[in-house]
C-alpha cells in the first residue's frame, strides 16, 4: 500500500476531517453522553487476554525452537560421495589403468550384463 499523498488526496482528508469535527461540534449534550457511554461499553466488553495464555504460547515455542535445534545438532554422519569421486578418479587416471581407461565401454557394458543375466 502506497502512503504517499499528493495534493488532492491532502485536501480531501483535510476537508473530511474539518466536517467531522463539524458535525460533532453540532451534537446535543444527550448524544455526546450516550456515545460517551456506549464507547465505555465497548471498551469494558472487549475480551480481556489471559496472562497463562500468553505464557503457553512462549514456552510452547520455546519447546518447539528446543527441539528443532537439537534435531539440527543431531543428524545423522553422511557419507562424503565427493571423496569417492577422487578416489575414483585416481583410479582411472593412474599410469597403471591406462587399458581400464581406454576399455571402459566394455566394462560399463560387462556390468550391465552381469545384473541382467
Amino acid at each position: 500500500m502506497n502512503t504517499d499523498y499528493n495534493k488532492d488526496d491532502e485536501r480531501f482528508v483535510a476537508g473530511a476531517k474539518q466536517l467531522l469535527d463539524r458535525s460533532v461540534e453540532d451534537l446535543d449534550v444527550a448524544v455526546t453522553r450516550r456515545l460517551q457511554r456506549a464507547r465505555i461499553q465497548a471498551l469494558d466488553a472487549r475480551p480481556v487476554r489471559s496472562r497463562w495464555r500468553v505464557w503457553v504460547g512462549g514456552l510452547a515455542m520455546t519447546a518447539i525452537g528446543a527441539l528443532s535445534f537439537s534435531m539440527w545438532l543431531v543428524q545423522p554422519a553422511h557419507e562424503r560421495p565427493h571423496t569417492l569421486a577422487l578416489d575414483d578418479m585416481e583410479l582411472i587416471t593412474s599410469a597403471e589403468n591406462v587399458d581400464l581407461a581406454e576399455d571402459l565401454e566394455f566394462y560399463h557394458w560387462l556390468a550391465d550384463a552381469d545384473t541382467t543375466g
